[in-house]
């Protein structure tokens, strides 16, 4: 976890050097290819490795994550995360980082492959275990578009719309797929009376509406009425999903969410069912157009995901369990910075996107306050990452 953290750190560091980009000039700066390693090192080291550690540990048992299986193979990925960290600002798509992305991926699949065996061999049963394996499932979907990405750059279809439909059919099964079932599957797996049939009527509407929503990203280059209706099909199954939630699951989960450290737990539901009533209003073909053309939206809305339902969870879910210490003032403290820079953030973007959308202009010092909101994201990180690691800090603060 706290590898996992140190990977979100570099990430933050990142974000805030691409928004202080529109503050000050910075000549030396790629903007695109900082970028691509912002949003790569963001995912696939900071979620991914988080997931990866939390699955192990949780479903396969206590100490499995130090057997020399998936110790090496968490290593592995690790290298390759900082290959990427390193090699996308400097080449962007390049040699370099294209290898440690492909790196990635293959032992993505050998993990798939081992936790899958070793699931069907561990005690966990019914819906976790659905959406565990669901979360795998998905997560391999949503490599199609990587391996797609050869073709499409040799061929210099950079910037068509065949490369922009890839990375977004990456980027939502990613999201709505590998990262929000894996946090489902934790969340369920430590309710040992779960009402077995709205579980299973809550993954079936959840899987479905994951496949069918995908017809939004491709509804820039291919506005048809169908595309608006596939996606609306998606959205209202999505809805009935939050509706089994709240009315049949959510009361049973209650007790499992209190305490002191549930409320990062609580605050990524709500941001999940937040998501949710959002894409509900991209029912409306207009309303779905702006969605998707307004970038301050579509940033707001990922992070919304990002930072609000998956970080969130991960973070209250570690505390829960003893990999991240909250009883240090430092890491207290941490939390708050980074919950107070998200929350700050995202009504920042979401205020101008809708400014934009009035044709009301730019909001007075918008990248100023958006680039000091982003600086709460890393100092947060650093001072949970600090108050969990280092003795003395934790000493003092007791103190």
């Amino acid at each position: 976890m706290k590898v996992a953290l140190g990977n979100l750190l570099a990430a933050a560091c990142l974000g805030v050097v691409l928004r202080f980009a529109f503050v000050v000039e910075l000549s030396w700066l790629e903007f695109r290819q900082v970028l691509h390693a912002h949003s790569h090192v963001a995912m696939l080291g900071w979620v991914y490795l988080a997931l990866f550690g939390a699955l192990v540990e949780t479903f396969l048992g206590e100490g499995r994550m130090r057997t020399a299986r998936y110790r090496i193979l968490f290593w592995l990925t690790q290298i390759s995360v900082l290959g990427m960290l390193l090699t996308f600002p400097v080449e962007g798509y390049g040699p370099f980082s294209i290898a440690f992305s492909t790196a990635h991926v293959l032992l993505s699949y050998v993990f798939a492959y081992r936790f899958w065996r070793d699931l069907e061999a561990g005690p966990a049963a019914g819906p976790s275990l659905r959406f565990a394996r669901g979360a795998l499932v998905f997560m391999i979907l949503s490599t199609l578009a990587l391996w797609a990405m050869g073709p499409i750059i040799l061929f210099g279809l950079q910037g068509s719309a065949f490369y922009y439909m890839s990375v977004q059919f990456f980027l939502h099964f990613q999201f709505n797929g590998w990262f929000l079932f894996a946090v489902f599957a934790l969340l369920f797996h430590h309710w040992k009376e779960i009402p077995q049939r709205p579980a299973y009527w809550f993954f079936t509407l959840l899987a479905i509406s994951c496949l069918l929503t995908y017809a939004l990203a491709v509804a820039w280059s291919n506005p048809q009425a169908v595309v608006f209706w596939t996606n609306g099909v998606g959205v209202t199954l999505q809805l009935g999903a939050l509706g089994v939630f709240w009315k049949k699951l959510y009361p049973g989960l209650r007790p499992a969410l209190a305490g002191p450290v549930g409320w990062p737990l609580r605050l990524a539901l709500f941001c999940w069912a937040l998501k949710v009533l959002i894409q509900a209003a991209v029912l409306i073909p207009y309303i779905a157009t702006v969605a998707y053309t307004i970038r301050n939206y579509v940033i707001g809305f990922m992070h919304l995901l990002l930072l609000g339902v998956i970080t969130h969870f991960l973070f209250g879910y570690a505390a829960r369990h003893g990999w991240l210490v909250w009883s240090a003032r430092t890491a207290r403290i941490g939390i708050a910075l980074f919950f107070a820079g998200f929350v700050l953030s995202e009504l920042l973007l979401f205020l101008q996107g809708t400014m934009f959308w009035g044709a009301l202009g730019f909001l007075p010092f918008y990248y100023e306050a958006l680039t000091l909101f982003s600086l709460l994201l890393p100092l947060g990180v650093l001072g949970l990452l600090v108050g969990s690691t280092i003795p003395g800090w934790r000493h003092h603060s007791r103190h």
